[in-house]
């Protein structure tokens, strides 16, 4: 008979407690893990964790996940699975994170088609000795979560968790192959169904499953309980007695499993190891668990490192933002057209269906202040949006999104938050009919397509092909359509896929009409990417296009070659940024940045906007001018946008 235990949590994102209980913070979870592992000793005990760490939270936006680093490193962890979120800043930045952690990563079941193995430094199976014992650790996700991740490359091809988990689970089990393990335990982050879907097909391969992405607390009906209460929990309809736990969230709760390991019969007549028992402790972080002083300063040295962070440019713009309460509550504004622009296209390659529009509300952008033409921060950012607030996508009818426009606009003139702000739509309304009757029109929209000539600028590296040289002259001058095409009136009876706010798709702030029974979710609150990520990345994304055409021009990597290029380059480009920063707003550009976010064409170090593959480094010496330029020259160079004014929301007088 063997002992075996093992503390497990999943899904954590803030380093700082919270003011109510279990308050949580990573230094009083820290002081838990310590006294678990002198309590049990390392040779039985481990650490396992399911995943999300390095977004989301307003930490995570400013150092993409680089914060939690030296937390996580000093837990003493002994394998984790990937989760949904820890991709958020894409894969370049994943890889660099995964690099500098101390312990092993697993994602079993979503491979690369050209290396058959998991992403980002993953493993598909880790093996573990504890207690005399031999585990076989795996890391199985659900498809839902993998198909809501933007901007993944196409190479990646995911499995079905359930047949990789009995595949994997049957060749580590094998007496007579390479691992020969006594147990399996499945790191999971999927959703609580899925979880039990795993448990129950996959009985008698796999002992354990340990999951995370929901953030509810959970121990299966197989499970010992001790000290709490077990809570009836949606989901877990068809749990008759298996080994499932869920541990909580946000270094507010964590589970200690207690396993007694015993000889058991196996099919061919020998004998096998079997759990007997599995008890399970929940434990949470309240205010009465003291911090640990070295973690401690370890928190206040991150949040110290953030705070620094926070005057780093990270955009420059020609035009500017305008983020006025009197504004945005009241007309379209530039600065809230790029923002529905951005989350028009953040999720399109990704989903079933077509985005047809992006809907949010002037509510959603807080700072009350105008931004000048010039650099914007990080801090800048984070003051237009402090919230949290996921970006979402739902299917809903044409009369709900009507429905949800009349309730918007029925508040003017007085400021209110539920202001429109769209993308994919025009609008026409009439500010002095009744409230809830106002609206005239509302049309579908998409991007005028660029001209052959507007093509070949915006690809300047793309070889000219026939139709390009046929119709190069063919330009004439005819008034200008504008930026937008209408494709047809709203159906009411229609069905559309809509990417908004979370806050908004809950019925919040005058938009009921989306929290409707029949509304289907696509991308819903957890899968979601918090609206300042997906706008940081976006601008990141602008950073590795210029970057990589930056790369293209240099004839030599020698450092002389590309110090000769920087100077060469930084020239044209302040003949052209105002140009650049327009093509910036288009609606394939925001794509292609969104993508190159999430692709790995682009290896970059740990400090913003560093690219390795091109040997930029913070700080590069002008040969002309004899001084010393910031990588802020190449945020100004390389990230311009200019947002405008598209008479997306029109006032009539009918």
């Amino acid at each position: 008979m063997s002992t075996l235990q093992i503390l497990h949590f999943n899904d954590v994102y803030h380093l700082s407690p919270q003011k109510r209980e279990p308050v949580g913070g990573a230094a009083r979870f820290a002081k838990s893990i310590k006294d678990f592992r002198q309590k049990y000793g390392i040779e039985t005990s481990s650490v396992l964790f399911s995943g999300d760490v390095f977004n989301p939270s307003v930490e995570s936006s400013i150092s993409k996940g680089v914060h939690m680093i030296p937390v996580m490193n000093n837990f003493g962890i002994d394998v984790a699975c990937f989760g949904n979120h820890d991709f958020d800043f894409g894969l370049p930045t994943l890889e660099k994170l995964v690099e500098v952690t101390t312990f092993p990563w697993l994602l079993s079941n979503v491979l690369d088609s050209g290396s058959g193995n998991p992403v980002a430094g993953g493993k598909k199976l880790y093996i573990l000795e504890k207690g005399g014992l031999k585990l076989g650790i795996l890391g199985l996700v659900e498809k839902e979560w993998l198909e809501t991740i933007p901007g993944l490359p196409s190479t990646l091809q995911y499995q079905d968790f359930v047949k990789v988990g009995k595949e994997l689970a049957s060749q580590l089990r094998d007496p007579n192959g390479p691992y020969s393990v006594d147990l399996v335990i499945a790191l999971t982050h999927s959703r609580l169904p899925n979880d039990i879907l795993l448990a129950k097909e996959c009985e008698g391969l796999i002992d354990l499953v340990l999951g995370g992405h929901d953030h509810f607390y959970y121990a299966g009906k197989g499970c010992d309980i001790v000290g709490w209460e077990r809570e009836e929990i949606q989901g877990a309809e068809d749990d008759h007695g298996l080994r499932v736990v869920k541990s909580g969230t946000d270094f507010r709760e964590l589970s200690i499993l207690e396993i007694v390991v015993e000889d058991g019969d196996n099919a061919n007549g020998g004998t096998k190891k079997i759990i007997k028992t599995c008890s399970v402790t929940r434990q949470e972080i309240t205010s009465e668990i003291e911090e640990d002083p070295d973690f401690a300063e370890l928190v206040k040295s991150a949040t110290s490192e953030i705070s620094s962070k926070m005057s780093k440019p990270i955009v420059y713009t020609i035009t500017p933002w305008d983020c006025r309460s009197t504004m945005l509550r009241t007309q379209e504004t530039a600065f809230g057209n790029l923002v529905a622009d951005l989350m028009f296209s953040a999720y399109q390659p990704c989903l079933p269906y077509n985005v047809d529009c992006s809907l949010l509300c002037g509510g959603t952008i807080r700072s009350d202040s105008i931004y000048p033409p010039g650099e914007i921060t990080l801090g800048d950012l984070l003051e237009i949006f402090p919230f949290e607030d996921t970006v979402v996508v739902i299917r809903i009818t044409g009369q709900q999104l009507w429905d949800a426009l009349e309730s918007s606009l029925s508040m003017v003139p007085k400021q209110e938050g539920r202001f429109p702000i769209v993308s994919g739509l025009k609008v026409e309304y009439n500010p002095k009919a009744e409230p809830f009757h106002r609206l005239r029109n509302v049309w579908l929209t998409e991007r005028r397509p660029p001209s052959p000539i507007e093509d070949l600028e915006n690809n300047e590296d793309s070889p000219r092909n026939d139709h390009d040289r046929e119709h190069e002259d063919e330009q004439d001058d005819t008034e200008d359509p504008g930026p937008h095409n209408i494709i047809g009136k709203l159906d009411m009876q229609k069905i559309y896929t809509v990417c908004t706010r979370a806050y908004l798709a809950a019925g919040y702030d005058g938009f009921k009409a989306l929290a409707q029974p029949n509304t289907q979710f696509l991308v819903d609150d957890e899968n979601g990417m918090i609206l300042s990520t997906l706008i940081r990345r976006y601008f990141l994304g602008l950073y590795y296009i210029s970057a990589i055409k930056f790369n293209m021009s240099c004839e030599s990597k020698t450092k002389e070659a590309v110090l000769k290029a920087v100077s060469q380059w930084k020239k044209l480009a302040e003949l052209k940024r105002e140009k650049a920063a327009y093509k910036h707003i288009s609606r394939r550009s925001i794509t292609d940045a969104l993508a190159r976010s999430m692709g790995d064409e682009v290896k970059f170090n740990n400090d913003d906007y560093e690219v390795s593959s091109i040997k930029v480094t913070s700080k590069e010496v002008n040969e002309d001018e004899g001084e010393t330029k910031s990588k802020v020259d190449f945020v100004k160079d390389w990230v311009t946008v200019a947002p405008m004014i598209e008479d997306r929301i029109v006032v009539v007088d009918f």
